[in-house]
């Protein structure tokens, strides 16, 4: 197949989504916050958390679309929803992407990499596999096409950089629109200013350059205010994880030992103990160092500075998390980080693979691994788990549940549930980890499965749901049992009723 026939990649982009999230029209789980957002549906719990976390729009996208459903089945129609939405992002991205690597003029094969990536990311699968994150989309496409308009304005400009008032007006609209959302997804703002200054290979920026950063960071101004008049105005206080931290140095630790890592993993799920993470997450700078040192010839000083530069964009690009007092770098939180790196990781490689056919061959190499990755991490590493977990816990209710049960004792399972049988690769809070495992899905997640068995939510949230960690805490707390009990120990249960 020709890379250089553009339509292949987009009729190519549906047939990818399709084979990755084919489970997302069929599958059935809760999975951690979705279970307490659809059982609090209708009280307006969710609007307020999310408000007082600067997510103003997500709060009320939420309150709408949760109210809209009364089922754990019907929470696919969240799912799905997300993923509609990552199909208009994708050919959005495709759209602009092209554009810009044209311009710049970066190789071809570098915007298939690109478009591909996008489809395949692991954030991506956490996006559309996870109802509580199905808004990150519209953050996403809100930020790129703030940036990518205020980008195509400045280069028309250039070299002057007087601003249009309705191309700025629109940009800062479109930014705030996307901090309202999910922050950090607001990063992607910064894309095309980054690739340019990649491209140019020199150390001190140029006017567009600048001034994007200028106006992406006027853009978090804005939006400051607005938050802190947003909370004056439904008299609530900001959540402890808008807190801001100025530890500098606790935060470049963090930049250096979390996103880093991650963006350079090339959408590779391991562990980041392990010893492959060791010595991919070095390699891999180091053939970026080394290609800046071939490929730019004004001195040590220059490209050290460059690479500095550089370094400082791609923090600019998580200034969320950079910010914040919370050290927290999920998956959920670094897709625009984790694309800037992966474009910077591969443009270096087409460096050092310059031959066209060569080029070809590498870049059908990286989207078939590209491909496999996604439909491991999605199937395997997050769908298949969490759908045996639920039809454990589904089976067990509606076999053991009678009326008059009022106490149901529940063993969270352990973190590491889903690992004999699946393999599964344990990251955070968002993949290869069992729903139960966390301390605030239990309640609701039996109360809701008891709803959808009776039809009476009274009978329900009338419910006594008594948790423990583990089997050695229920036995050291030692509860009466009798027939107004059950115990459900989902570690036991999982192991006799999904077959290893």
């Amino acid at each position: 197949m020709n890379l250089n026939k553009s339509h292949l990649l987009y009729l190519l982009i549906p047939v990818l989504f399709l084979l990755i999230y084919l489970p997302a029209f069929y599958t059935d789980y809760a999975y951690l916050d979705e279970i307490h957002q659809l059982w609090h549906n209708n009280d307006h719990s969710n609007f307020t958390m999310f408000l007082t976390q600067g997510r103003w729009l997500t709060g009320l996208l939420f309150q709408k679309l949760f109210a809209s459903i009364r089922t754990i089945a019907e929470l696919k129609n969240l799912r799905l929803f997300s993923l509609a939405g990552w199909l208009l992002t994708t050919f959005v991205w495709a759209v602009v992407f092209k554009r810009w690597i044209t311009f710049m003029g970066f190789p071809k094969p570098l915007w298939w990499l690109g478009v591909v990536y996008v489809v395949c990311s692991i954030s991506v699968t956490v996006y559309i596999g996870w109802a509580s994150c199905m808004q990150v989309f519209i953050a996403v496409l809100a930020g790129l096409l703030s940036g990518h308009f205020l980008y195509l304005h400045l280069q028309k400009q250039a070299p002057s950089t007087l601003l249009s008032a309705v191309i700025l007006s629109a940009s800062v609209l479109l930014g705030v629109l996307s901090l309202f959302t999910y922050q950090t997804a607001f990063g992607a703002f910064l894309l095309p200013f980054f690739l340019q200054y990649l491209q140019r290979k020199a150390p001190k920026p140029d006017t567009v350059v600048v001034t994007g950063i200028l106006v992406y960071l006027a853009v978090y101004i804005v939006y400051y205010f607005l938050f802190r008049y947003s909370l004056h105005a439904y008299k609530l206080e900001a959540s402890t994880r808008t807190a801001i931290s100025i530890q500098v140095l606790r935060k470049l630790s963090f930049f250096f030992s979390g996103p880093l890592p991650s963006g350079f993993s090339l959408n590779l799920l391991y562990s980041s103990k392990s010893i492959f993470s060791l010595i991919l997450y070095p390699l891999a700078i180091l053939v970026w160092v080394v290609s800046v040192f071939m490929r730019n010839r004004k001195g040590i000083g220059n490209r050290l500075l460059f690479m500095a530069i550089v370094f400082l964009l791609l923090s600019f690009i998580y200034l969320p998390g950079m910010i914040a007092a919370e050290s927290f770098a999920s998956y959920r939180t670094l897709f625009a980080f984790n694309l800037a790196v992966f474009i910077l990781v591969l443009e270096a490689l087409m460096y050092w693979i310059n031959a066209p056919k060569k080029q070809a061959v590498f870049t059908w190499v990286v989207c078939i691994a590209l491909v496999l990755s996604g439909v491991y991490t999605y199937q395997f590493q997050f769908a298949t788990p969490l759908h045996d977990e639920y039809g454990v816990l589904k089976k067990f209710i509606a076999t053991q549940y009678k009326p008059g049960i009022t106490h149901i004792y529940f063993i969270r399972a352990s973190k590491q549930l889903f690992r004999a049988k699946y393999n599964t690769r344990v990251y955070q809070d968002e993949l290869g980890v069992p729903s139960t495992y966390r301390d605030w899905v239990p309640e609701p997640l039996v109360k809701q499965l008891v709803l959808e068995q009776t039809g009476k939510r009274l009978l329900a949230e009338k419910i006594t749901v008594v948790q423990y960690e583990s089997e050695e805490a229920f036995h050291q707390a030692r509860p009466g049992l009798d027939s107004n009990a059950l115990l459900l120990n989902i570690n036991a249960l999982f192991k006799t009723t999904v077959p290893h």
